[in-house]
């Protein structure tokens, strides 16, 4: 998670010295403690502090025994989703490296896994046995790279098409997931019609002006990916400790809306609602039962 700190601000954090310092300003001074039941004697417990409006922030996890003693596990920063919530069946899968918790979204031509953020909350719905299949998910994002992309040109027709393609493929995810097989050979016609058309095209124009938003696995870690999307809010805020500025960018990309956080001298060119977003991206999340 070290890679990600710059993200929020913390660029200049190297040394294990500062970053031991800036866990210790989290654990003695949180801005919300979040307890869950773990077994009999042992609980899970989530310090989150802030660093900046806009929900920038870092997070300890660790367990607390019976008599109170508290033992941190491993931390994480994060930037809060915006209010794009969706309501979507959810996976959840335990992180191969630490007490932590994986989200999966399976939509059939497209999948996505993001880090859970809220994992204390998450563990007490497992404790209780209440997990949901379908749950309330919000998206966000910390970048390390960033470049502005100028926006595609479309009519207003076009894009109206759009959406209105966007809405149809959601409606034959649900039915296939419902059991209607013959709903999968919708996604299988649109590939196909899709792949014919963008190979037309890339013989004469670049990759770049075809693709308005994607979302592809980048590294051996299954929630970072290459995300290309259209910025549909900018906002900036400060880092209340270190002073870096931060972009939030509110990023449309695919059927989601992610907030990104990124450090100001990460991002080349200057974003402004329309234009588009390409980063790495480690994609986190928010989730909450009905």
């Amino acid at each position: 998670m070290n890679n990600y700190l710059r993200a929020i601000g913390f660029s200049k954090t190297k040394s294990l010295q500062q970053l031991e310092q800036l866990r210790h300003e989290v654990r003695i001074n949180p801005d919300h403690r979040t307890i869950a039941g773990k077994s009999l004697r042992q609980s899970v417990v989530q310090l989150d502090k802030s660093f900046g409006d806009g929900g920038i922030g870092m997070s300890i996890v660790g367990e607390m025994n019976s008599e109170g003693q508290f033992f941190e596990e491993h931390y994480f920063p994060y930037v809060a989703p915006g209010n794009y919530v969706f309501h979507d069946e959810l996976i959840v899968e335990d992180h191969p490296t630490m007490n932590a918790y994986l989200g999966v979204i399976d939509n059939v031509n497209l999948s996505v896994i993001f880090f859970i953020q809220n994992i204390a909350y998450v563990n007490g719905l497992l404790w209780n046995d209440r997990l949901p299949l379908k749950m309330n998910i919000a998206l966000s994002g910390l970048s390390t790279e960033g470049t502005i992309l100028l926006p595609q040109l479309k009519t207003k027709e076009e894009r109206t098409y759009e959406l209105m393609k966007r809405q149809q493929e959601q409606i034959h995810i649900r039915n296939f997931r419902a059991g209607k097989m013959e709903d999968f050979d919708y996604f299988l016609e649109n590939d196909q019609e899709q792949r014919s058309i963008q190979e037309n095209r890339l013989s004469s124009e670049d990759i770049l002006s075809i693709v308005e938003s994607s979302i592809i696995p980048f590294s051996t870690e299954s929630n970072v990916f290459d995300l290309i999307g259209t910025i549909i809010s900018v906002n900036e805020t400060k880092n209340s400790r270190s002073g870096e500025e931060i972009y939030l960018l509110d990023i449309e990309c695919i059927y989601y809306v992610i907030r990104i956080a990124i450090n100001k001298k990460d991002l080349m060119g200057e974003p402004s609602p329309g234009r588009r977003f390409r980063g790495i991206t480690l994609l986190q999340g928010a989730v909450r039962a009905e």
